[in-house]
Parts: C-alpha cells; structure tokens; sequence
C-alpha cells in the first residue's frame, strides 16, 4: 500500500504535499468536502496559491496554522514524513474553535459521545455543531455555520425554537433546560430532545450566543428529568455511556471522572479526584496507567493502547483512549480518557488460541500417524529396510529410467541360515538379520536401495552403478560381515554369506530378467562352497 492510498482511505481531513516541488498529490474525501475542491482544483486556487501556501512554506517547525474559509476557522496540524524517497508534509484539517479553556474541554469530549453539541450566535445562526449534529444534518459543519434552524427544520419549528428557548437565552441570559420536540426533515419523523442551553459572553460580560447540549432520548426512551445546570447534565450523559470516562491533568491527577469509574475503583469521586496514579492504585500497577499518560504529554497526540488491571486472582483488560487537550496558550495541561472493558474479548481470543494451538498439536499428530503407518507400509518391521512390495514397485522406474544408465542388482543370501535359527534360537537369527541389514545400510550410497525380499534373502539396487564397481562393493559386504559377526555375536562366529550380481541392460533391460539373472549366480556361488560373491554370465 502506498502513501498515497494511505492518505486517501483515512477518515480524518488530510492534504498530502510533495515538498519538492510544492504539488499537492491528495486531498482525501473528507479534506475535498471540507474546502470543497479536489487536489487539482486546490493546487491551482487562490486559497492554496496566496494564502496556504506561503503560511505553511513561512513556518519554521512542525506546527499548527489558522486559517479561514468564509465564515469558518480551521486548524492546520502539519507533520513532515519521508516516504518512497520524497518528503511530504501531511496537513490533518480540523474545525477551530476559539473559546475559554473549560468550553474546548466540554466539545473535545461531548464530539466523542452521543449527544449534540453547537453554539449560536445572537442572530440565532449556527457558530458551531458538533459531528453528531453534522450527521444529523446531513451537511459538512462548514455548511451549517452561518445557517440558522430554518435550513434544517423548516421554518415553523425554527420559530418555535426561537421563541421557545433560543431567545430567553440570548436576550435575558436565561439557562433553559427543557424537552424539545422536534420534526427533521431529512429523517421524516418527530425526535425527542433533552436539552441545555446557557449563554456565551465574551470578555466585557456581554451576550455573544447560546451554548447548548441536546440529547435524543427517542430510541433510548430514558425518563424524563429536569437538570438543574449544565454540569449537571453533562455527568448525567457520561454516566450513562458504557465506557469510563475520566479527566487527567499534566501531573496525572484525576480531575474528573463518571459513575462508571467510581464503580470499578469501589470510590467516591470526592475521595478520587486529586488522587494520581499511584495514590489510587499503588506503586507496579500504578505504573501500568502512567506509562501510557506519560506519553499523551510527552508527545501531544491521541494514544490508543491496551491496559490491564488486577484485581486478586483476576485480570481485567481495557481498551483505552487517551486524547490530549490544550489550554488557551496551546499546552497540552490535561487529557480527555475513556476505557472500555474488553476482559470478555481478550478471554475469547486465548480460547481461540488455545483451540487453534490444540488443533495444531492434532494436526501434528495425525501427520505424524500418517507418516509412521506409511513407513510402515514400504518397511520391514524386523531391519528397517524397504520390504519387497516397496522395492518392485520402484525398481521398474528405475530401471526404465534411460537417464540412470547400467544399474546392478545384488541378491544377498544368508548360509546356512537355518542352523542359526536351529541352534541359537529365532531371537538370535532375528539380532543376525538387524546386523546384516545395519551393515548394508551403512555401506551403501544414500541412492542405493536396500531392501529385505524374504527370510534371510536381501536385494541391493545400485543405479548408475556397473557390476564390476558393485561385485567390490558385494566383496567388502561379504567380508566385513563375516568379521562383524564374529566380534558382535561370538555364539555365531562362522555364519557367512552368498551373494549373486546382475546388471541391465547387460543381462535384461527389465527388473524380472534381471532379478532372474543375479538369482542364478547367487546358485551358483551357493554351489561353489557360499560365503562368496558372483556375477552372472553375459
């Protein structure tokens, strides 16, 4: 995946500029919404040309700018990065919002909950929206800024609005807490709300607009109640989200946190709040949480990472997200979190683990069967040789195999076989057999094929071989053995044995004429006395 597609897939507003040459490769889907252009219409812009541009080529470091579209303010967060040998400088858009500290932390934590958040001016035109309210809108926040309810709602509720709450708020400075009932157009059907609304005042203490939070409680069907101020009905709408919800400054004390997370420390939030990590928690699992706070500070960006927390015999997980706040000279001084307990999760996927592991392990072990029943199968069970139905249905590939040349077929034969059975037992006959058998193996070439064709009778398949190399290898086999028994088995001292060669295409191009040929010299050398080798005629 290259940069670009990167770029392009992201949810967040990105431009993507080549420093190079100053072109402007992406403008993902959310950044071309935002400015309303696409990279080639912005690169060629009098936005991009007089006022973008020069801002960012004039910056001294990775910052933030400020800029204007119409009557919106955004914020340029620029990042330089080195990819597929260029440098680009990536720019994040984001909506600016220029209010007191507390108002930024109130919207940086309300846009990620589900409530509806904005601001009005004192025309009753909208000055801010949160996302929520963007998507109930259906339209981008640059397009509801300036707008009044009259676009979204039609006029007849937006007069109602209006003379309902908006002005008491604007003209006397009233805080209205209310129900509001309310017909969106582009959903088709009447929402219920709960909401807040205070005024906004600027330094001198005048009424600038309204502020206010309206929740939809028509799915949810939660009881009506009144709230008696905002604060009020901001911890009301976190302590009914399925996540802790909490508010660190710089020195990792809790500024805030929601009634979800005085149930999982078993506190009040008046015993809670001013506690740090360690306070509350102890020295190694205090530390758990600080490391990742840490961080949030250190580098001013958002972390989402995965904690654990201890709880006796029990571990619980979390999936946390941290996001960084700034004050009014642009310090990060405190951080917006929120957990999710994600144990249940993290429980199935050992499951998941420990069934594919243990399915792992059969596979292994049926593997494992499989190859011990084959080996089985072409094997000896006695010497561990290759058994008669293995060697023939092998030596006619060989043997037809033009590319392998004169190939020799040695018939190995123990004399007097019986005896040995007869006089020192079948276990010490079979020790007799296990001993030829490693011998053979060992002296011969890891191509060789040695293979147990009955009893006490042995085939040796030697390919590329001709029979005067095979008759000196069958020559230091006869003798080495004789020495071997002798030293390892003193009881059966004497035991010898016979050996016939034959070779194709001399004596046959096939293994039958072959095996018939060497059959008949390994007679011969019974005849001549055993404990010799012989090669068939020609």
């Amino acid at each position: 995946m290259t940069i670009y597609s990167v770029f392009t897939q992201l949810n967040q507003a990105y431009l993507l500029v080549d420093l190079s040459d100053w072109s402007i490769p992406v403008v993902n889907a959310r950044a071309a919404t935002m400015l309303r252009q696409t990279e080639k219409e912005l690169e060629s812009s009098d936005l991009w040309q007089s006022r973008l541009k020069p801002l960012l080529q004039a910056r001294t470091s990775e910052s933030d700018l400020v800029f204007h579209i119409d009557s919106a303010i955004y914020q340029a967060r620029c990042s330089e990065i080195s990819a597929e040998e260029h440098r680009f400088l990536a720019i994040n858009l984001i909506p600016f919002l220029s209010s007191t500290s507390h108002q930024r932390d109130v919207f940086a934590l309300l846009d990620n909950l589900g409530a509806y958040v904005y601001c009005k001016d004192v025309n009753y035109n909208y000055t801010y929206a949160n996302r929520q309210v963007c998507d109930l809108f259906g339209y981008p926040l640059e397009e509801i800024i300036g707008e009044s309810d009259a676009r979204f709602f039609g006029a007849e509720t937006a007069k109602s609005l209006v003379e309902g709450s908006d002005r008491y708020v604007i003209e006397d400075g009233d805080i209205i807490e209310k129900e509001e009932i309310n017909y969106v157009p582009g959903l088709d059907e009447y929402r219920h709300y709960l909401t807040v609304k205070k005024p906004l005042h600027n330094e001198h203490g005048e009424i600038i607009g309204l502020f206010g939070i309206s929740t939809d409680v028509t799915a949810l069907k939660v009881a009506e109640r009144r709230l008696r101020d905002s604060e009020t009905k901001l911890s009301t709408i976190l302590d009914n989200v399925g996540a802790y919800v909490y508010i660190k400054d710089s020195e990792r004390r809790f500024r805030y946190i929601n009634k979800k997370t005085e149930e999982l420390f078993g506190l009040s939030s008046e015993k809670i709040l001013g506690m740090n990590n360690y306070e509350l928690l102890g020295d190694i699992q205090g530390e758990e949480f600080d490391h990742t706070d840490r961080q949030v500070f250190e580098t001013g960006r958002r972390m989402a990472c995965i904690e654990t927390f201890n709880a006796g015999d029990e571990t619980y997980y979390y999936w946390s997200v941290k996001i960084p706040l700034e004050n009014d000279d642009g310090e990060v001084d405190r951080y917006i979190g929120m957990s999710m307990d994600i144990t249940e999760q993290k429980k199935l996927e050992y499951q998941v683990r420990e069934a594919n592991r243990t399915l792992k392990e059969k596979i292994r072990e049926i593997s494992q069967l499989r190859d011990e029943l084959h080996d089985q199968a072409i094997r000896d069970a006695l010497t561990g040789l290759y058994n008669r139905r293995f060697m023939e249905d092998k030596v006619e590939q060989t043997f037809g195999d033009r590319r392998v040349g004169a190939c020799t077929l040695m018939m190995i034969d123990v004399d007097h076989f019986k005896k040995v059975n007869d006089e020192l037992g079948h276990k010490k006959g079979d020790q007799v057999l296990q001993l030829l058998a490693t011998l053979m193996q060992d002296e011969c070439r890891a191509e060789d094929m040695v293979c147990r064709y009955g009893g006490e009778e042995f085939l040796i398949l030697l390919p590329a071989t001709d029979i005067h190399v095979s008759f000196r290898k069958a020559e230091w086999i006869r003798k080495r053995y004789e020495v071997l028994v002798a030293e390892t088995y003193s009881e059966a001292a004497g035991s010898t044995i016979s050996i016939g060669l034959a070779s194709s295409p001399d004596h046959g191009s096939d293994f039958a004429n072959v095996y018939q040929c060497a059959d008949k010299a390994l007679y011969r050398a019974k005849s001549m006395g055993r404990n010799c080798s012989v090669m068939a005629y020609i």
